[in-house]
């Protein structure tokens, strides 16, 4: 039985995809830029819901392959972890991962330019009001450099 065809007995047993980890390499543009509007929506909400700043997630993450690695690879650990036939112990685990993923973003971050120490600290502009801080025009434009789409509002 091939992998796809697991995938589906799965599916119409569980009655649920089973989530797979994107391999971003793999990926025509068409579908990147897809990828990358779910990851956007997700990412969104995390930097919101956690509180997180520009050491940790700045407005340009999506800029950066190794924030989308590590960002994605996130976002499927939350999408199993939150799963509702995950046992409830499976949130705490995913918070584990959370915050050893923090701890590499902010060595990514750094790399970006300057210490972490050199960088400024400052609120997420772009989490609370993406349009005021010019983040949807500049990720629209890289999704279209890939394909012509925009991100839905």
């Amino acid at each position: 039985m091939s992998p796809e065809q697991l995938d589906a007995l799965m599916q119409d047993t569980l009655g649920a995809a089973i989530p797979r980890p994107i391999r971003w390499a793999d990926l025509d543009d068409t579908t990147t830029a897809k990828k990358l509007v779910e990851l956007a929506k997700w990412v969104h909400w995390l930097g919101n819901r956690y509180v997180l700043d520009s050491r940790e997630l700045p407005a340009d993450w999506w800029q950066h392959g190794a924030l989308i690695e590590e960002l994605s690879a996130l976002k499927g650990a939350w999408d199993v972890a939150y799963d509702p036939t995950q046992a409830a112990s499976a949130a705490a685990d995913w918070h584990m991962t959370f915050y050893n993923t923090r701890i590499r973003l902010r060595e990514w971050v750094g790399r970006l330019g300057g210490s972490p120490g050199e960088r400024t600290i400052h609120p997420q502009g772009w989490l609370d009001d993406p349009d005021r801080s010019g983040w949807v025009a500049d990720f629209n434009a890289y999704l279209s450099s890939l394909t012509g789409l925009n991100r839905p509002d």
